[in-house]
């Protein structure tokens, strides 16, 4: 019995995805986005999601992927996100650094890669 809750203990610690990833778009400099399409959920005329963003090379702090929890205002064309979590490894994986505090909002320009994002869950939730 005692296996038989280890076991189950481990299964259940080492999923480190909130769902399927799906690239939506890649930078010019080599970096993946991605959005979870699970999480996309309108609440209070916001849309609220969860995106991950997999770095072709390291940050000077050894960040290879960050998860991101993002609020849009799909009427205004504007983003925010409220929570990052910093990833040593690629695509999320391993132990995460969570740092909660939204940032103000962004209005990104049409042609960027955070104006496509925008696009792709507007679009989406259409």
């Amino acid at each position: 019995m005692k296996k038989l809750l280890i076991l189950l203990f481990s299964v259940l610690l080492s999923f480190n995805s909130y769902g399927e990833w799906t690239k939506i778009i890649d930078s010019i400099e080599g970096d993946y986005f991605y959005v979870d399409k699970e999480t996309i959920k309108q609440h209070g005329g916001f849309v609220y999601y969860w995106t991950l963003t997999d770095y072709l090379e390291p940050s000077p702090s050894g960040v290879m992927s960050v998860k991101k929890y993002a609020k849009v205002d799909c009427g205004v064309n504007r983003m925010t996100y409220l929570t990052y979590i910093f990833y040593k490894q690629s695509m999320g994986n391993g132990n995460g650094v969570t740092d909660d505090g939204a940032d103000p909002w962004k209005y990104p320009d049409p042609n960027s890669v955070g104006g496509f994002k925008l696009r792709f869950i507007c679009d989406y939730i259409k």
